[in-house]
């Protein structure tokens, strides 16, 4: 059975994770598709992106953050489907443009060989996938203490993202001697999102959480954000502690966001 976490140690777990963060949420390949990312986002200047800096001056509620953050999730989620919907559509007609595929490919790491076969196609199916809006908000909340973290006042961080060049973000105020990593700096909201869902979506350590995602599309069965966060035991060195916080706060905050 769960054990049950109270909302008073969630939020005291979560204020404290600028000085006692743990998560590595990211590898260094992870990395370089985020800078891609955000290179891409400046060369296009994309007007729809939301930048969170104005926006948070004031301290977060736990509504007001999850209005602001909810159609961000939803946007990213749209742009995953779009493309997945896209893959279903030429494996089903044995037809596709081979040149998209290999970048598409490429982009999430999957070994391209010229050919799409059975399990060229599970793979990448695997990958070009939706992380529940309920999930994606959960994590953004306990990872940011709600918004109101430092990282993600100052660097649109919400999920904990490390990285691994000197400049390419926040140094923790209190990193461990010898470590070299910095708390990745978003320009936007949306890639903040964006990249959160990409890094669960190719990276090994959650590797289980796809799995079970699949076994979920297989029955047909929707994605259910509690059962999947199972598969999130490597987000933190808590492991299935972090697991029963994340499921704890889905459940005592599914009606609020289902009513947004």
């Amino acid at each position: 059975m769960y054990w049950v976490v109270s909302f008073f140690v969630i939020l005291s777990l979560t204020a404290c994770m600028e000085t006692k963060h743990t998560v590595k949420t990211q590898d260094k390949a992870a990395f370089k598709e985020e800078k891609a990312l955000s290179t891409d986002l400046h060369t296009k200047k994309d007007e729809s992106v939301v930048v969170a800096s104005d926006e948070v001056s004031k301290r977060w509620g736990k509504k007001s953050f999850l209005q602001f953050m909810k159609p961000i999730v939803e946007k990213e989620n749209r742009r995953v489907m779009q493309e997945r919907g896209r893959l279903l559509a030429w494996r089903k007609n044995n037809a596709f443009e081979a040149a998209v595929l290999k970048s598409i490919a490429q982009r999430y790491q999957v070994q391209w060989m010229g050919k799409a076969d059975g399990r060229f196609w599970r793979t990448i199916l695997d990958r070009v996938d939706e992380i529940p809006t309920a999930l994606v908000l959960i994590q953004a909340a306990n990872e940011s203490a709600w918004g109101n973290s430092r990282f993600a006042r100052q660097a649109n961080n919400y999920f904990g993202q490390w990285c691994f060049t000197k400049g390419c973000g926040l140094v923790p105020l209190r990193r461990n001697v010898g470590a070299t990593h910095e708390v990745q700096k978003f320009a936007t909201v949306d890639l903040s999102v964006r990249a959160y869902i990409h890094n669960l979506n190719t990276s090994s350590s959650y590797k289980l959480f796809r799995n079970l995602r699949h076994s979920l599309r297989r029955q047909h069965k929707p994605l259910d954000a509690e059962f999947l966060a199972m598969g999130l035991k490597d987000y933190s060195e808590r492991g299935m502690d972090y697991v029963r916080i994340i499921q704890n706060m889905i459940r005592s905050n599914q009606q609020l966001i289902h009513a947004l």
